[in-house]
């Protein structure tokens, strides 16, 4: 790291304060703390949706799997471009119909009170582990440059990312999320860019295998899971746990539109993201080698070598920007979506219905506090596993934990014909699946079909045959218990919801002077970061940050544009 790394990440944090500050004003009761006043514009709520399903884990755990696996990892992402198009065309809208505060909120008005405090329960630990893959994922990255523990970067990230949600709850969340969102996909895309110029010039044969990996046998296999990926990813992209993106929008129109923005994110970044680790890959170098530190994770280095050999000296502080932002965004996002949990559908549902707007607010910061501390601790614990790679620690935490509550409240709305009781019921039923996939299953029984495996292929086999097991017995016995209780009260109140469009009166009034100051504040980082071009070498270089740098300001002008002239429609309309 030099000189001019460090002033790149202290510029980062100076313009994440100003944005933390400037949203704080907006935060003034627990409703805006928690949801914003259900008044966000698509494209901040599109921000957050693209943000919160990704974070470090993309740029060390990903990439390392791209190097070793070629292509295979990009199902998993286009998993998220296709769960957000299908957002956009049935669920988004639905959703914010519903007219509710929290995810949970959604989960007892199609159930019940029981389903919702299952849920509520449920979700903590899922946050946590969550929460801790991203944490380790940047820990990964920054250890391996600075060469400075894990710990330490652990514990400085979730003070960090604590500190944002606690602010201005979803306001400043939001805020600084349109922001690293454009810092992340401007420095990552001309990265990428740089990266596939290079690997377009490789003779074939330099080119390992780039579909499946060198290491799987059995094609089946893989087919299976490249499915199963993408079936997975729209699976949780779209069930009610995950709707607080949605809730967030002033109507169902801006929920729409941001779901169709992080679909067309989703669809085009990721080639450019791991086009670094392929090239890598293609030159055959031993990342073990050059990462001695990281030991048997080295290969979650992929990324990092690339900028450090064939990056101008500067670009690498860009880059600890964007992995920053690639995890303070999600995490900041999930506090605060606990935050909202936590008052809703604890302290006002169980021990305080009539609590005053003061009272709910300190609870929202207490939870968000204590659960970036708990967060932390399990980040710290997860650092010490030996054995599996990031990926497969996520993969398999999706699969086992995950699952039991995404089934249920995925087809929560697409069958209303379930009775109340079918939501916790459902969640039982998928954590004895977990159990019995983790504890009893053993791989080796399904070798008499696929022959002897290696250690990828049980891996990948594993992680197929649990989410087969979920889709087909717990989302069986969701559907299969509408044979078994009555659900015409909550069917009519549900449905007459999602069928009736939001009237103006259920409409907040967006505030477009936000976008104003968000637009002005990028167009200036833009040109401070086109100016870092003063301090390479040779024109080549110096084209890689005006690059970036007017990607940024390009972005900063049409949203300073668009929001003043939508705020200057406004006024007039109200005169």
């Amino acid at each position: 790291m030099t000189n001019l790394d460090w002033s790149v990440l202290a510029l980062y944090f100076v313009f994440l304060l100003i944005v933390t500050v400037a949203f704080k004003r907006h935060a003034t009761s627990a409703d805006g703390f928690i949801k914003g006043n259900g008044a966000m514009t698509w494209w901040m709520a599109g921000a957050t949706a693209f943000m919160t399903q990704f974070s470090a884990w993309t740029f060390t755990g990903a990439a390392a799997k791209a190097f070793e696996d070629g292509l295979s990892i990009m199902f998993v992402f286009w998993g998220n471009a296709l769960g957000f198009f299908v957002s956009a065309l049935y669920f988004a809208k639905r959703y914010r119909r519903l007219r509710v505060a929290t995810a949970m909120d959604v989960i007892r008005i199609r159930f019940d009170k029981m389903s919702e405090q299952v849920f509520t329960w449920s979700s903590f630990p899922i946050t946590l582990v969550g929460a801790a893959i991203w944490l380790n994922g940047l820990g990964a990255f920054l250890s391996a440059t600075f060469g400075i523990s894990i710990d330490i970067t652990i514990i400085s990230i979730t003070a960090l990312v604590t500190f944002i949600a606690l602010s201005g709850g979803v306001w400043t969340v939001s805020a600084t999320n349109v922001i690293q969102l454009v810092l992340l996909v401007t420095i990552t895309v001309v990265v990428g860019f740089t990266a596939a110029q290079h690997i377009v010039t490789l003779p074939v044969e330099s080119v390992p295998e780039v579909i499946m990996g060198d290491d799987i046998a059995v094609w089946q296999i893989f087919v299976l899971w490249a499915g199963v990926m993408m079936l997975k990813q729209t699976l949780n992209t779209n069930n009610a746990l995950s709707s607080y993106r949605f809730l967030i929008t002033s109507n169902e129109k801006e929920a729409t539109r941001s779901a169709m923005l992080a679909g067309v994110l989703f669809l085009i970044a990721p080639l450019l993201w791991f086009s670094p680790p392929w090239f890598v890959a293609s030159m055959g170098i031993d990342l073990a080698q050059a990462y001695p530190g990281l030991g048997a994770g080295a290969n979650n280095g992929a990324y990092l070598y690339y900028i450090e050999h064939y990056m101008p000296q500067g670009l690498l502080g860009l880059v600890m920007v964007a992995m920053l932002a690639a995890t303070v965004s999600p995490m900041t996002t999930a506090l605060n979506r606990n935050a909202g949990i936590v008052v809703n559908n604890i302290y006002l549902s169980l021990i305080n219905p009539k609590a005053s707007d003061e009272q709910q607010m300190l609870w929202g910061k207490v939870s968000t506090l204590a659960t970036g501390i708990l967060a932390g601790i399990v980040a710290l614990l997860f650092a010490r596993i030996e054995g599996y790679s990031l990926f497969d620690i996520m993969m398999i935490f999706t699969a086992l934990l995950q699952m039991p509550l995404s089934v249920p409240s995925f087809l929560a709305l697409m069958s209303l014909r379930t009775p109340a009781w079918s939501g916790w019921a459902t969640v039982c039923v998928g954590l004895v699946v977990s159990a019995f996939m983790h504890f009893i299953f053993d791989v080796v029984w399904l070798e008499p079909l696929t022959g002897a495996l290696n250690s990828r292929e049980q891996i990948d086999l594993i992680i197929v045959a649990t989410l087969l097991a979920h889709i087909f017995i717990t989302g069986g016995f969701f559907i299969a218990t509408q044979w078994l209780g009555d659900a015409k009260p909550i069917n009519n109140e549900v449905s007459e919801r999602i069928n009736t469009p939001m009237s103006v009166q259920d409409q907040t009034p967006i505030d477009h002077s936000n976008g104003i100051f968000m637009g002005k504040a990028m167009t200036a980082l833009g040109v401070i970061v086109a100016l870092f071009a003063v301090t390479t070498d040779n024109l080549s270089d110096a084209g890689i940050f005006i690059g970036i740098g007017f990607a940024i300001l390009l972005c900063g002008f049409a949203l300073a544009s668009m929001s003043n002239r939508l705020h200057k429609l406004t006024l007039a309309e109200s005169v």
